[in-house]
């Protein structure tokens, strides 16, 4: 009897998608509550899921998106690059092995049942800082990829269950190589923690159930998927945008819907260029399944089946997908972002009513740091309006979904002290429903220390739709001690001296209607 004569029943499916999705999510409040950095612990800058033995994503944590989309790349690395064994941990953050930018470690683990694989469990976490020429390994003007740390293609971490002394060396290249390896040391005891449970639950299921699950529930979510683009109108859809840099580099999108199939084209998009906003192609993907899941209906589970109707081209050496050694920390960050807007500006005609205006496409990326400590940040800004309402105030949006570093823990851990935390008010977009508003953080350094921001929007603020205004695009600010300010570039670093200060003032989102319809 083959498994398509047994398939499961609709409730024992519903029981098996939970109990495989808790995986994951065990697996990051494992890793957060190890971690050693407050980028982890407070941020909650990781992400963990569940593949199955050919390598197909079955399960995810709610956790970050450009992390998640990203991750298969990384299995398909490891698995290419060794033959899988018991006991043993891989990692890697090569972007252009499976990786993403390289403050993101990526650590896999095989997991055997009775000697056969069954599958892997994954995590990948965001290290304040790797080495490189700035703290935090994200400078605003790196040109390749060396500048901005240890490079790591897949490699083993754990041998016969014991952490290799020859990656903790390398790590020693970075800042505050204690931390480095306390949330190293939280991944790989992440992992273990979700191979036993995903062990255990094959267990209580049966080996056999477990093989009829992974295919009937990608299955279920290919037909839903499928079934999603067929109420689509069949048609060709396009969106182009300018990022900000020293020169125009444009992004564009052809989205062709026909029948069950959606084909995604960054032909046109500019060339590679010498500096950061290069995404590696896994990044560019990730973008693209993000926005699929944002228009499937939220009971579908999540899965490699969501994906199989896409058809994905991504010319190789342009912005979208560059050649190596290219440097590509903010591409992870920024690009990621406003390639998420690209898409849903295409797909806009098709789903009027789901699609909001602009959310502030930006992830205000803020890097302080010296030899002896480094921190690292996301700032929440505005969401686009829609047609339900008004937008978030204070968010982040889209391909982040990290929390923010609360201010106790920030001034805790760091010779930092926070002199205003707010939301900028009137920053979003005008409109019937207005566009949510950014957020003021700005921070006193207690120390010299050198900063580093990758930021957009910073030159136009994210555009309304149905006649709703645009929201008020960010700054980055440099406060002397006399409070005189000085406005940075969208990506930059500089030297600071204890007593200054750096303001973020992040974008506002879009509106959405007319500003004739306000009474």
């Amino acid at each position: 009897m083959n498994r398509k004569e047994k398939d499961l029943s609709p409730t024992k499916l519903e029981v098996m998608k939970h109990a495989f999705t808790a995986i994951p999510e065990q697996m990051g409040a494992a890793l957060q509550r190890s971690a050693y950095s407050p980028n982890i612990k407070e941020r909650k800058d990781e992400s963990c899921a569940l593949f199955t033995s050919e390598g197909d994503m079955i399960a995810q944590a709610e956790h970050i998106p450009v992390h998640l989309g990203a991750m298969p790349s990384a299995i398909e690395s490891v698995v290419s690059s060794y033959d899988m064994e018991e006991g043993v941990q891989y990692i890697l953050n090569d972007p252009y092995s499976g990786g993403t930018h390289l403050p993101d470690i990526t650590v896999v683990k095989p997991v055997f049942q009775k000697e056969e694989l069954i599958g892997y469990v994954v995590n990948r976490a965001h290290h304040s800082d790797v080495g490189g020429e700035t703290p935090g390994s994200m400078p605003g003007d790196s040109r390749s990829l060396h500048e901005e740390g240890i490079v790591i293609p897949p490699r083993r971490l754990i041998k016969d269950n014991y952490l290799l002394k020859d990656v903790l060396e390398l790590f020693e290249k970075a800042r505050v190589p204690k931390e480095r390896s306390g949330d190293l040391r939280a991944q790989v005891g992440a992992n273990q923690k979700g191979a036993k449970e995903f062990k255990a639950t094959v267990d209580k299921f049966g080996v056999e159930d477990f093989l009829t699950f992974k295919e009937q529930i990608m299955d279920y979510s290919e037909k839903r998927t499928k079934k999603m683009i067929k109420d689509m109108p069949n048609g060709v859809y396009s969106s182009k945008d300018i990022m900000e840099w020293k020169e125009d580099v444009e992004l564009k999108v052809r989205v062709e819907v026909k029948e069950e199939e959606i084909d995604f084209d960054f032909s046109g998009t500019s060339k590679q260029v010498e500096g950061n906003i290069n995404a590696p192609e896994p990044v560019t993907r990730s973008a693209v399944y993000y926005v699929i899941r944002c228009l499937l209906s939220k009971d579908v589970p999540i899965n490699e089946g969501c994906y199989q109707p896409l058809s994905i081209e991504i010319p190789r050496g342009t912005v979208l997908d560059p050649e190596p050694p290219a440097a590509v920390s903010a591409g992870n960050v920024e690009t990621s972002q406003r390639v998420v807007e690209l898409l849903l500006r295409a797909l806009y005609p098709v789903f009027p009513e789901k699609i909001p205006a602009e959310s502030q496409g930006t992830m205000n990326n803020l890097t302080i740091g010296n030899d002896d400590f480094t921190y690292y940040e996301t700032i929440g800004g505005g969401a686009g309006a829609s047609f339900k309402g008004s937008g978030e105030s204070g968010v982040h949006v889209h391909m982040t979904n990290t929390k923010n570093t609360p201010i106790e823990a920030l001034e805790n851990d760091y010779p930092l002290r926070v002199s205003s935390y707010k939301l900028r008010k009137g920053s979003g977009g005008r409109g019937k429903h207005e566009g949510g508003e950014g957020i003021i953080r700005e921070i006193e350094l207690l120390e010299d220390a050198e900063t580093s921001i990758q930021s957009e929007r910073r030159e136009e603020g994210p555009k309304g739709v149905n006649g709703g205004g645009r929201g008020e695009p960010g700054k980055n600010l440099r406060m002397s001690k006399q409070d005189k300010s000085e406005e940075l570039n969208s990506k930059i670093t500089v030297q600071m001296k204890k007593g200054e200060k750096i303001r973020i003032e992040t974008p506002g989102g879009g509106g959405w209607g007319s500003q004739k319809n306000l009474s």
